[in-house]
C-alpha cells in the first residue's frame, strides 16, 4: 500500500520539483566544498600571525580562521566520497 500524499502547502510538490531541489542543493554542496578547498589551499601559505599582520585579523579571528580551515580536508573527503548525492549534482 502506498503512503498517503502529504498535504500540499503553497508550491505543489511533484517528482520534477523534488529532483530539481535535490540537484540544486547537492550541486551547492559540491561547489561549497570546492570553494572551501580552494580557500584552504590559499591559506596554507599563511600562519595566524600572517593573517594578523597582513590582513588585520585579531589574534582570536586568525586562530578561528585557521582552526575552521583545519576542518576543510575532512569536509571535502566526505563530499568527495558521497555515493548517491554525487549522482545528483551534475557534471
Amino acid at each position: 500500500m502506498a503512503a498517503p500524499n502529504p498535504p500540499q502547502v503553497g508550491v505543489t510538490v511533484d517528482k520534477a520539483s523534488l529532483n530539481s531541489k535535490l540537484g540544486a542543493n547537492s550541486q551547492s554542496l559540491k561547489k561549497a566544498a570546492i570553494g572551501l578547498a580552494d580557500l584552504n589551499d590559499w591559506a596554507a601559505a599563511y600562519t595566524a600571525a600572517d593573517l594578523e599582520n597582513l590582513y588585520g585579523f585579531t589574534p582570536e579571528e586568525a586562530n578561528l580562521f585557521k582552526s575552521a580551515l583545519s576542518e576543510v580536508p575532512s569536509v571535502t573527503a566526505v563530499v568527495d566520497g558521497l555515493q548517491f548525492l554525487s549522482k545528483t549534482w551534475g557534471a
